[in-house]
């Protein structure tokens, strides 16, 4: 199964924003996975996401930090506006005590960056909502 690094995605943007709907409801494009994409919060386990809930969560605009309110400011020095956002892809951190992480792609640095957020809940909340295709497996019996 092939496994996908941001920057990849991020070197074809485009082609992704072009099928991203193909995609989203092809099972077996859904489920590519993504080096490090997930969410670990405690006090849940770890929860891979894949390329579809990636999509998904930045086209809809749900893990795509364009104004810099979303961030700790003292803990963050980049430049976020509309036309340079972040695309969150991994995401760590305490539901109840506040030390929140994640990685994010960046389009002014065109890389991978850290960042501090100032709630995980609604990343958290997002992610669990993404709806995934059924996969199904041809060599299931039947009743």
């Amino acid at each position: 199964m092939t496994t996908l690094c941001i920057q990849s995605i991020f070197s074809n943007l485009f082609f992704y924003q072009q099928n991203y709907l193909q995609i989203i409801q092809n099972p077996e494009q859904y489920y590519t996975a993504v080096e490090n994409a997930f969410v670990n919060t405690f006090p849940f386990r770890q929860q891979p996401l894949f390329l579809g809930d990636l999509l998904q969560l930045w086209f809809g605009h749900k893990w795509k930090i364009q104004n810099p309110n979303n961030l700790l400011v003292q803990k963050n020095t980049l430049n976020v506006n509309e036309s340079s956002p972040l695309y969150v892809f991994q995401l760590g951190g305490e539901l109840f005590l506040g030390a929140n992480t994640a990685l994010a792609w960046s389009v002014a640095e065109n890389k991978i960056v850290s960042i501090q957020v100032k709630s995980i809940w609604q990343y958290a909340v997002f992610s669990h909502l993404c709806h995934r295709p059924k996969v199904f497996k041809q060599n299931q019996a039947i009743a």
